[in-house]
């Protein structure tokens, strides 16, 4: 006789088994979602720095980092028109790098996990005029040119949208960043292609002392730079922009190529360099035509933190090994130190150019009014050699001499431990510590509210934030 199945041996699967699954897999692509938006937030905090960035949409690569969609750049916070807009962003991570991030327990380990980033934006339009990062400054955001507006009497950069005036059928912009971390190196790739205008890569090679994972964003202004290198493809752009500017302010594009070439020698003075004959004369092809243009440099010595936020790039010149290479014809580094020329600070000038021709009218004017003040000489003949008679006598004792003042030496201390003296430093840079931070280098640039603002600099920027009394430790001067 069968004996009765009971319900506990029936074949089948529990329904709380099923609701056990479920959750689990919300919880798991929940855990997903936040990583990936975890991964996104902190790979654009490295990006930009102190930058608004929006974006509305991130879903998980599941072979590592995410997809996102509608990014928007803003540097300036509330200037609605410095902004710059790509459709799409995907990061890319390593899968084993972004699952390993993803699943570990401890905060540390989840940052040092992730070596290696790749941000590739595209779809990118836009009025922003301020550059992507440090290292692509003198590029324009659409154009990827060099100077892309020096040399125009009424411009200063061109708008994605101003491309179509010159007769160029521009395609939407691509942007690429990405960092490669080793143990003691660190490599940046930076590039900008507008497709029928013009394409710039740029590659850094770092050496680092310290052992700060990318996603720290700690930036101790230890790490020294080894080389750099620039690799520039015109697609039509130079010889529009010359005809355009040209036909504008009525010259010839030669008479253009020129004003350009002079105003880029302007703003190089304001740095510190001079361009050797060579150098310009290369550089003109390039302009003149859209030769191609690299720039390879390695440095030796390295170009130390403080060195690399120096002003004055005159200072590197010593260290500079390589050069440019335009169109096959290698010329060297091509430049030679000289004084800064700083650019005046409150010219209202419309561009560059209209500066300089402010600049020439002036030094005229000087040289006019000079030869107008000197007396006439008249020339005769066996004048005789004028007699000059030196005082041979010491002052008396207790005599009193006239003599310039001797300039006021302010004195700094070299450490700060007292929170209230920080804010007199306004301008000063140090190495400040923090209760439970790594160190970091900053400028102190005010107080707000009793709170001591600082500026961090980093290679792709810098950050503005406040510093508050429990949580400072000292600051150390590096200047």
């Amino acid at each position: 006789m069968a004996s009765k199945t009971s319900k506990a041996d029936k074949p089948g699967i529990s329904l709380w088994r099923i609701i056990g699954a479920v959750l689990a897999l919300v919880v798991l692509i929940a855990h997903l979602l936040i990583h990936a938006n975890f991964v996104t937030g902190r790979s654009l905090l490295l990006a930009f720095p102190g930058w608004e960035v929006t974006y509305k949409r991130c879903w998980p690569n599941p072979f590592g980092g995410a997809w996102v969609s509608d990014v928007t750049l803003m540097p300036l916070e509330g200037d609605d028109e410095e902004v710059f807009h790509f459709d799409h962003l995907t990061v890319d991570v390593p899968m084993m790098q972004y699952y390993r991030s993803s699943f570990s327990r401890k905060r540390g380990a989840m940052l040092k996990s992730i070596k290696d980033i790749s941000l590739e934006f595209s779809g990118g339009h836009g009025a922003m005029s301020i550059p992507f990062t440090t290292e692509l400054m003198v590029f324009g955001n659409a154009s990827a040119s060099p100077f892309e507006a020096e040399g125009c009497a009424e411009d200063g950069a061109w708008k994605d949208s101003e491309l179509a005036e010159m007769g160029l059928k521009a395609e939407p912009t691509e942007l690429t960043m990405s960092w490669h971390r080793t143990d003691d190196r660190l490599i940046r790739e930076h590039s900008i292609h507008t497709s029928g205008v013009g394409r710039v890569d740029y590659r850094g090679e770092e050496l680092l002392h310290d052992d700060f994972p990318l996603f720290s964003l700690a930036d101790t202004g230890l790490s020294e730079l080894a080389a750099s290198e620039w690799h520039v493809k015109d697609e039509g752009f130079a010889k529009a922009r010359n005809a355009f500017c040209a036909k504008k302010d009525g010259i010839t594009p030669s008479g253009f190529v020129d004003r350009h070439l002079d105003s880029v020698q302007r703003i190089l003075a304001a740095l510190g360099l001079e361009p050797t004959p060579s150098a310009r004369s290369a550089y003109r092809q390039y302009v003149e035509n859209g030769a191609p243009l690299d720039l390879v440099l390695n440095y030796s010595p390295m170009i130390s933190g403080e060195r690399y936020y120096d002003l004055d790039i005159g200072r590197w010149v010593a260290y500079m090994h390589g050069g440019f290479n335009v169109d096959g014809r290698a010329v060297g580094v091509g430049m030679k130190a000289i004084d800064v020329r700083p650019l005046p600070d409150d010219d209202d000038a419309a561009s560059t150019w209209s500066m300089l021709e402010s600049e020439r009218a002036a030094s005229t004017r000087r040289a006019q009014a000079a030869s107008d003040a000197a007396p006439p000489t008249t020339a005769t003949r066996n004048a005789q050699t004028p007699t000059i008679a030196v005082a041979t006598s010491t002052p008396e004792a207790g005599e009193d001499l006239l003599l310039a003042d001797e300039p006021e030496v302010i004195e700094r201390a070299p450490v700060i431990e007292d929170y209230a003296k920080l804010s007199a430093e306004v301008g000063q840079r140090f190495m400040l510590y923090t209760k439970d931070k790594p160190a970091v280098r900053v400028e102190v640039v005010g107080v707000d509210e009793g709170v001591v603002k600082v500026r961090r600099y980093l290679r792709s920027g810098f950050i503005e934030q406040g510093v508050t009394r429990a949580a400072f430790v000292r600051a150390e001067r590096t200047r």
